[in-house]
């Protein structure tokens, strides 16, 4: 088995007071609280970089993971639970990565940028940090020594770390094309009863992350005190009338609270995606619409139209 890689994986500065941004501590004090999406890293409104593209595309399960806080410099070690994969299945685009809750090691001081500058073992990958993703595994030994130089007392729990990311990589991950695992698990236990029908909850969640967790409309976010964002998926023809097949995201829309209200109550709602515009009681209002997005609209429209002329 060919040896295994390391990364830095970059999380943006945050803003003192402020919830902007994605902080390591995040994860490494409460992954153990985490649902399964929340350890998904990367996607579309992550990763533009190319060079941070091309270190997906080699990702492995089991590799090791450097966390760097922007701003604060190294602080852990975690390891990934997938390989690269593709956010939209079938796009071709490797550009999302998985965590995994364990191994991780939290490091109680962490390294500050101007010492691994200042050490020409290493300072060729900090020189520079323009992207999010870097592959670092030359720079491992000189890592891993500037970690111990700064935390003596974790010497076993890092050489524990190590051999629980490679026994990690030896094992199986779990399959990542969540949509074709939703219709094998659809297809024998689904049925269309009229006006019941229980969703599934990967696709909003995926959509809610495409938009970055903002409203389609305004662009507001909804962060709570813990961190999390408050962000409604609407249906715009409701599944109890078109049924199933409308449990996709060509017939979503991610709305912050407030709008979503005053959608839900609207008598009509008119979407036109291809002038990204959205009508509501009258009124008409410029609508984001993602690329991703709306390719997806134009695909599942094509194949309804498919469809009716076949019927």
């Amino acid at each position: 088995m060919a040896k295994a890689n390391v990364w830095l994986v970059v999380a943006s500065e945050r803003i003192k007071g402020k919830q902007e941004g994605w902080h390591w501590d995040d994860f490494f004090l409460r992954r153990h609280e985490w649902s399964p999406a929340e350890f998904s890293w990367g996607g579309y409104e992550w990763i533009r970089s190319p060079l941070s593209l091309k270190c997906i595309r080699e990702m492995k399960r089991g590799d090791i993971v450097v966390a760097y806080q922007a701003g604060e410099g190294i602080v852990g070690l975690c390891a990934l639970a997938s390989d690269g994969y593709e956010e939209v299945p079938g796009s071709g685009d490797l550009n999302t990565f998985d965590l995994a809750a364990e191994p991780a090691l939290r490091l109680d001081n962490p390294v500050p940028l101007e010492q691994l500058k200042s050490d020409p073992e290493v300072a060729p990958l900090f020189r520079q940090l323009q992207g999010s993703v870097f592959k670092a595994t030359e720079f491992w030994q000189g890592i891993r020594r500037h970690i111990l130089t700064l935390n003596p007392h974790l010497s076993d729990a890092l050489r524990r770390f190590e051999s629980d990311a490679e026994k990690l990589r030896v094992t199986k991950g779990e399959e990542k094309d969540i949509w074709r695992k939703m219709a094998e698990e659809r297809s024998p236990n689904y049925q269309w009863r009229g006006r019941t029908y229980r969703r599934k909850g990967e696709q909003s969640a995926w959509l809610r992350k495409l938009y970055d967790f903002r409203c389609q409309i305004c662009g507001a976010q909804f962060p709570t005190p813990d961190g999390r964002m408050v962000i409604e998926v609407h249906y715009i023809r409701p599944l109890s009338v078109i049924g199933p097949v409308g449990d996709h995201p060509a017939n979503m829309l991610v709305l912050c609270p407030n709008h979503h209200l005053q959608i839900e109550l609207s008598e009509e709602v008119k979407v036109d995606w291809e002038r990204h515009e959205i009508r509501f009681d009258g009124i008409k209002r410029r609508l984001r619409v993602h690329p991703i997005h709306a390719k997806l609209v134009r695909a599942w429209v094509a194949e309804r139209n498919i469809g009716a002329r076949q019927r």
